[in-house]
């Protein structure tokens, strides 16, 4: 990625934001900082190297959930997140508070009216526009032959041959689910990560099943990851393969919780960082537990926490 050049300026706005990555839509807290023709964003407060500029004369407009024509808006709380529309690309951003996100999005508007190309095009927004004919088709088609091959390919009874077969139709079946936005690069991770899970399901091999696990998530983990954070990725990866051979519940969760913290934003503040801990560890148990109240109960645990967690970052 070429560096981001310096925009001289002055910052209208700043602030925490948290902002969906372009492949596995996985949200990121950045530090953001909006000048008249770009929105500059850095992974945290007081990096002198800014991770990307959004170039805001080439945008159409800031868009909300009823300007927008995705199967399904990519935040829960509609209120809280929007969209910014450029020549090439939607990029989607969320804040913890109503007013500083409705302070956002009218100073964003603002710019783009000055300098960008303003549309209420929304529908022919590179991110924002229905899925195209030939997406549809192939979609469509990798399902129909998933489900077909499915129900009509007999066993060989070796299972090696079987368990090809199987590896082959979950990858279909994945990459027909998958956004129809996500870019080669992460469907080829996405289609990695089935690779070993399929060797591993088919080889019963507990030492094979652990590194398989450790495998796809380096596999499909966010670039932006640094070696320090992809090597306790590994190990809470490593700890949760473990939990799942042995069929230890609480092992398994806590492997969850690890990755979590490992994945979680550099700058994360102790409050937060026990807040993503507390919904994790929640989200393993909702996860493992067929009990409807421990599941109802859980859940409830999972979505305060998130929210704590929300709330911490965006005041750090």
């Amino acid at each position: 990625m070429a560096e981001a050049p310096e925009i001289e300026q002055t910052v209208l706005k700043e602030g925490y934001l948290y902002k969906q990555g372009g492949g596995f839509r996985s949200w990121k807290k950045k530090w953001c900082v909006l000048k008249e023709s770009a929105l500059i964003y850095y992974v945290k407060k007081g990096d002198a190297k800014p991770r990307r500029v959004i170039d805001l004369t080439k945008g159409r407009g800031v868009r909300t959930k009823d300007q927008c024509s995705l199967q399904s808006w990519p935040c829960a709380d509609a209120a809280l997140c929007f969209g910014i529309a450029d020549s090439g690309r939607t990029w989607f951003f969320y804040g913890s508070d109503g007013n500083d996100v409705k302070e956002w999005v009218q100073h964003l508007q603002g710019c783009i009216e000055k300098v960008g190309s303003p549309t209420n095009d929304w529908q022919n927004d590179v991110e924002g526009k229905p899925e195209s004919a030939m997406s549809k088709v192939f979609r469509s088609t990798a399902k129909q032959a998933a489900k077909t091959a499915q129900s009509n390919i007999p066993s060989t009874g070796n299972k090696y041959a079987d368990g090809a077969v199987s590896t082959g139709l979950t990858a279909a079946k994945n990459q027909a689910d998958a956004d129809p936005n996500t870019s080669m690069k992460d469907r080829l991770k996405m289609a990695g990560g089935d690779a070993v899970t399929g060797v591993a399901d088919t080889v019963d091999n507990p030492a094979l099943s652990v590194a398989a696990n450790i495998a796809k998530d380096q596999i499909e983990a966010d670039d932006d990851l640094s070696m320090k954070q992809r090597l306790a990725l590994a190990g809470g990866s490593a700890v949760e393969g473990v939990g799942e051979v042995t069929g230890v519940d609480a092992v398994g969760i806590a492997g969850g919780v690890i990755k979590d913290q490992a994945t979680a934003d550099k700058d994360a503040s102790l409050k937060e960082r026990l807040a993503i801990g507390v919904g994790s560890a929640a989200g393993g148990i909702k996860d493992s537990n067929d009990d409807a109240l421990v599941q109802g109960i859980a859940k409830a645990v999972e979505k305060g926490a998130g929210d704590l967690a929300d709330r911490y970052g965006q005041s750090s």
